[in-house]
């Protein structure tokens, strides 16, 4: 897959079409699912995927604070706990969507309320705990796309707006030099350097309610990847935008380019000069 286009077409699709998707293309999906992506290799997954009508079983244990995707399709991802179970969920969630774009597909996270309950409500029997949710299937063209207003914790609505989608995080904004609030040079970057493609990809990451809690601080042959304390991000999803921000940065550093890399999740504890809250969750090789 060209890691690098997919992330930057990926969108978040928040109303689908009636339209079946084929056996064959589901069976592609299925296969794929087999062989994500993933963050930490031990870590044991499964796909479940769910079509027809569903909503109903998902009410009161996914959605928005109370506000749910309506999707022909859906798929759980599950996951055995143990140490960064969600950051790996993130990383191989993030893997399907994108190739869930590739296949001409829209897609949409869905904030998991209570995994338990989703398991009983589904019918699901597995010693594995629901950790990513995402809404499928064939993007219905409107005038005007959704988008999340965000009023406070308690007032999250679904609004309809014309012109582009919602904007993500600006690369010269998203990188600081050596410490916190040092901006870096990356207006003097090639273009078509693979570090500069790889930021661009990871600065298009979806994050919950949008808010994209994240930053990068160079320091020397090092990238460190910052997430930083929002109210309105619980711990799950700071977990899951970790691995789906991981993702895109090492897919599009190392694929497209053929170097070899990984993130170091136990990066050296440096002072980076952080604000409160704030903390460095991995480093990458550069």
């Amino acid at each position: 897959m060209n890691y690098y286009d997919l992330a930057i077409a990926r969108k978040s699709v928040r109303s689908f079409t009636a339209k079946k998707i084929s056996d064959k293309l589901q069976s592609e999906i299925e296969d794929y699912g087999k062989h994500c992506e993933c963050l930490t290799p031990g870590t044991a997954v499964e796909w479940r995927y769910f079509e027809g009508d569903v909503l109903e079983q998902l009410s009161g244990c996914a959605g928005y604070h109370g506000f749910m995707v309506e999707a022909p399709y859906y798929m759980i991802l599950l996951t055995e706990e143990k140490e960064l179970a969600l950051e790996n969920a993130g990383f191989v969630g993030e893997d399907m969507v994108l190739k869930l774009t590739q296949l001409g597909l829209g897609s949409c996270w869905i904030t998991i309320l209570d995994g338990a309950k989703l398991k009983e409500q589904l019918g699901i029997i597995s010693d594995k705990q629901p950790a990513a949710l995402i809404a499928y299937g064939y993007e219905k063209a409107e005038l005007g796309t959704m988008r999340i207003d965000i009023k406070s914790p308690s007032n999250i609505q679904m609004k309809k707006r014309s012109g582009l989608i919602a904007p993500k995080l600006y690369i010269e904004d998203a990188v600081y030099e050596g410490k916190w609030g040092i901006p870096s040079q990356i207006d003097l970057w090639p273009r078509n350097s693979n570090l500069y493609r790889a930021l661009i990809a990871a600065c298009c990451a979806p994050t919950a309610l949008n808010r994209q809690p994240f930053r990068f601080i160079m320091d020397g042959h090092e990238i460190y990847l910052i997430i930083l304390q929002d109210e309105m991000t619980t711990e799950e999803n700071r977990a899951l935008n970790t691995g789906i921000v991981m993702h895109h940065f090492a897919m599009v550093m190392t694929r497209q380019s053929g170097l070899h890399g990984t993130w170091n999740l136990k990066p050296e504890q440096k002072d980076l000069g952080l604000p409160e809250g704030a903390r460095a969750v991995g480093s990458f090789e550069i």
